[in-house]
């Protein structure tokens, strides 16, 4: 019998070690909260567009609400309108997603290659100026795009073209896929830009120079060996922009509505505005659906293909920049010139159009400085003050501080929890799980995610309360979004963090919470300030993820921006952009020195 009990007792020990470990409870609650922040979202819409809703009696007699149907699927892909519903949006989507991206991958890669591979001076100031148009937000890039080809064909005053011109630019380059597709380009490129140059930095210079001495041309060893050797970057890349591009609301908004040049995200917006919230989930999640089969073919390429993309291994490792010769200087002036176009003259550009009393008219005359200081009068913007003395915009920029921030830190911590049991639970296939479902956000497109959420807390379920038009619910979906970027982060930190570390701290008596707060936590701060950083960025100028879950108390910076570019106000539209750039610089640059200011205190400690 003792031999029976003994393996028996040994049994329940280690199931009762496992129950009470710390890290497994917190496992499974993460677990549990993720799936339903996460995976439930997603059936939720889906059971929406398969059921009858209240609103749907104005659309058909037979809705009996509850009542399962697939009246709103077949009016989106049969209906008499599910050409200018679907099928046109789809087609603009599609060839503005890909022209986008080409056009970022060309530019991307082109200055990727010029910085990492070549021996261009200048390299070091224009590195930050190339990543700006990232940060910056998307609209703000169309605005500035609409301030110089604006055309009065559509409506309002001219733009800068037709100022110093004389003659108004065709419809195709002020609306619609051109402008459209060269605004997306311009705002995503650094994805690929960034990508692409961490590929080429690990690119044995023996191969190259190897090809040289066997005669090779420049164009060859850039065709035969540089670019297949970067290709699962530009695959990532690929993804990264496509997946963004297709989800991004307000810029084609802007540069199409004026011309019905509709893309599958504005369609979803326009649905909800007109109360058809099922026809806007099925378009959201042909919308999902896009992304997911973007990245299936990706996974698909760079699986069955890896074995080609290995450039380092225990051979010896070289890597040696290429010298341009007599083309340093006008290649620099090349790159420099784009940097400029792409990152400082749109900002620019709003400032001047925020002084312009008359949107228009570029006479000194013009300029006034009542958009930003003036009080309220009646013959100028409808009556709106200025920045500095309008409620709306004071309350949307303490708002939007706070959202920023409390959302970068909430996202940044949790992100190093799951990294951490991602990490030193390797091997249990829960741990792997939290990791996978962590990252399902960043497949989402970011209207369709917030579409997901509008379903899932419009009405109070269980315990959990109707958050909809609650400053909760953005900080929930904005820490949900950029889980993807502070759990990636918090991965590279803790992997170079040893394990004997905490295990002498455990020997010593710590328990893990002490552990993870006094070991880990300080260790992994880079990490940490990396995905605050990243997500502190994001929250910033986010606009698409929010934009159907704002109301009149919850306002930030970009929605109540957003608004003013929709009533045509474009100088307060500028100026509240210009001050999320501001704000954004500046809060990135906090981080940074708090960052800078906790590894000084480490390498102390450390020596």
């Amino acid at each position: 019998m003792s031999d029976i009990s003994v393996p028996a007792h040994g049994l329940r020990s280690r199931l009762h070690r496992s129950a009470t470990d710390p890290v497994n409870i917190l496992m499974l609650l993460l677990l549990a909260v993720l799936a339903y922040l996460v995976l439930w979202p997603f059936i939720q819409l889906t059971i929406e567009t398969l059921t009858w809703s209240q609103g749907d009696r104005r659309l058909s007699r037979d809705a009996v609400p509850g009542e399962f149907t697939w009246f709103h699927w077949l009016q989106a892909t049969t209906g008499p309108l599910s050409t200018k519903v679907l099928y046109g949006p789809l087609i603009n989507t599609m060839i503005t997603g890909i022209v986008s991206t080409i056009l970022a991958l060309l530019a991307g890669g082109v200055l990727a290659w010029c910085v990492v591979r070549s021996d261009m001076p200048g390299k070091r100031w224009l590195q930050p100026i190339l990543t700006l148009p990232y940060i910056l937000p998307s609209f703000a890039i169309a605005l500035a795009w609409e301030t110089v080809f604006r055309s009065p064909k559509v409506g309002g005053q001219p733009g800068l073209f037709e100022a110093l011109l004389g003659t108004a630019p065709p419809e195709w380059l002020s609306y619609g896929a051109v402008p459209i597709s060269i605004t997306l380009a311009i705002h995503y490129f650094p994805f690929a830009y960034l990508l692409v140059a961490g590929a080429l930095a690990t690119i044995d210079s023996q191969m190259e120079e190897g090809a040289l001495i066997s005669g090779a041309g420049r164009l060859m060893i850039l065709r035969r060996i540089t670019f297949p050797v970067v290709a699962p970057a530009f695959a990532a890349a690929f993804i990264l922009t496509f997946g963004k591009t297709i989800g991004q609301f307000a810029l084609p908004f802007l540069l199409g509505a004026p011309t019905q040049y509709h893309t599958v995200a504005t369609m979803v917006y326009a649905n909800l505005a007109l109360g058809l919230d099922s026809m806007a989930f099925v378009l959201a999640i042909v919308l999902i659906a896009m992304s997911l089969v973007a990245i299936w073919f990706s996974n698909r390429f760079v699986g069955k293909k890896s074995r080609r993309f290995e450039t380092i291994s225990g051979k010896g490792f070289r890597s040696r920049t290429i010298a341009l010769g007599a083309w340093r200087w006008p290649v620099f002036t090349a790159v420099a010139m784009f940097s400029f176009t792409v990152g400082i003259l749109p900002l620019i550009l709003l400032g001047v159009q925020s002084v312009m009393l008359i949107d228009g008219f570029y006479g000194l005359e013009n300029l006034t400085s009542h958009f930003w200081f003036g009080t309220s009068n009646p013959e100028i913007a409808f009556g709106e003050p200025g920045v500095l003395h309008n409620d709306i915009i004071l309350g949307a920029t303490w708002n939007t501080l706070k959202l920023a921030f409390i959302s970068a830190v909430i996202a940044s911590v949790v992100g190093l929890v799951i990294a951490y049991i991602s990490v030193r639970r390797a091997d249990n296939p829960l741990a792997r799980a939290l990791d996978q479902i962590s990252f399902i956000p960043f497949l989402f497109p970011t209207i369709a995610f917030g579409a997901m959420y509008l379903t899932l807390f419009a009405e109070p379920v269980g315990p959990i309360p109707a958050l909809y038009g609650t400053f909760t619910l953005l900080v929930l979906i904005s820490v949900v979004s950029r889980l993807p970027y502070s759990v990636k982060t918090g991965v590279t930190a803790v992997t170079q963090i040893g394990k004997e570390l905490e295990e002498a701290a455990e020997l010593a008596g710590a328990g893990w919470g002490m552990r993870f707060r006094r070991i880990i936590m300080p260790l992994a701060s880079s990490g940490v300030l990396s995905g605050m950083m990243v997500s502190f960025v994001g929250v910033m100028r986010e606009l698409s993820l929010i934009i159907l879950l704002i109301t009149p108390s919850t306002r930030v910076l970009m929605t109540v921006g957003f608004g003013y570019a929709e009533e045509g106000l474009s100088q307060l539209s500028n100026a509240l952009v210009l001050i999320v750039a501001v704000l954004t610089i500046i809060g990135e640059l906090i981080l940074m020195w708090i960052g800078k200011g906790k590894m000084a205190r480490l390498r102390d400690k450390q020596s």
